[in-house]
């Protein structure tokens, strides 16, 4: 476990270091990290025995299992962000948390039901009872179901997505909106004036619902779990309070693309300094598509960033004709 830890701040490039944790904080947090890594490899066994089991016959998939452990930063925010918004305390947080360790599998539309099935039937056989069961289909921003399961005798405990195609590349692409929203950066926006803050949240939501209009509802998809609807639509929310949404999205969403671009560009050097050990043709080759890769970075960002800043919403989001839901 690593006990020599300090005191954590967010990142200031992230526009989060509002967020803080003592150093005690951070060092129960980081323990906690450490014990789901540990349990990371054989997690991923399960799930991906249950995708080996249905993939034929139900057309599943496991998505995101490179982001199968949960960033150690992004679970110190988490912690920071319930102990300023809620009072919860660091202990609390290590002792409940149950996305550390969290997988997404995905069904065709038409054989979800029947894949959510029997995925739970395989957990159960495995000795996993559910923690809980969130279904929210019928919600306007996020469409999925979010399941929690725990080994009583194991006491390993991880989160389990069960979405369609559709749902998950929305939910994929509603990311950086979430985050902003999960973050408080509204409210720091915002400074005192909480009904701009809450402008902003809803403007988050707005062009979430907007991107999720793609998705088809799966049939039977309401037999699993609480059915639980978190937002309700404002389609008159400030057009002001939409533009400002965008442009933070717009800026998150380039700072993602160039930390995934770095770690590619990163991962590329390693494998071109094993193949110029063997080969230095092959080497310099490697360093020089590095570097086309570097300097078409800025481009793709700023393509990005100006995407977001221009897409408008329907004319409906913004209060003109009927509401979105």
């Amino acid at each position: 476990m690593s006990s020599e830890v300090g005191a954590w701040r967010g990142s200031k490039e992230a526009e989060e270091d509002h967020l803080t944790l003592t150093e005690d904080e951070n060092r129960i947090i980081t323990n906690r990290w450490e014990q789901a890594k540990a349990a990371r490899g054989h997690l991923d066994g399960v799930v991906k025995g249950i995708q080996q089991k249905t993939a034929e016959s139900h057309g599943s998939e496991v998505v995101g299992l490179d982001h199968s452990l949960k960033g150690l930063d992004s679970f110190r925010r988490k912690a920071a962000v319930a102990r300023k918004a809620d009072n919860v305390s660091a202990e609390e947080t290590a002792e409940y948390v149950d996305d550390l360790n969290r997988y997404t599998l995905t069904f065709e539309t038409e054989k979800y039901a029947e894949g959510v099935k029997e995925s739970y039937a395989q957990l159960r056989e495995q000795g996993y009872e559910p923690v809980y069961e969130i279904n929210t289909w019928d919600d306007p921003v996020y469409k999925g179901l979010n399941t929690s399961w725990r080994n009583s005798e194991t006491k390993e405990h991880f989160e389990l997505q069960f979405h369609t195609p559709e749902s998950y590349r929305a939910k994929s692409e509603n990311h950086e909106l979430y985050e902003l929203t999960r973050s408080g950066k509204f409210k720091e926006l915002a400074g005192k004036d909480e009904g701009l803050a809450k402008q902003y949240k809803q403007a988050a939501d707005l062009l979430q619902s907007e991107r999720n209009k793609i998705i088809r509802v799966p049939p039977g998809q309401e037999q699993f779990g609480e059915r639980v609807i978190r937002a309700e639509l404002n389609p008159a929310v400030s057009p002001e309070a939409v533009r400002v949404v965008q442009e933070k999205e717009a800026g998150l969403k380039a700072k993602h693309a160039a930390e995934a671009a770095a770690r590619a560009q990163s991962q590329a050097q390693a494998a071109g300094s094993v193949l110029g050990m063997d080969d230095p043709a092959l080497g310099e080759r490697q360093e020089l598509r590095n570097k086309l890769a570097t300097k078409a970075l800025p481009q793709q960002a700023r393509q990005e960033l100006s995407a977001a800043r221009t897409e408008p919403l329907p004319a409906q989001s913004r209060g003109r004709g009927p509401s979105l839901t």
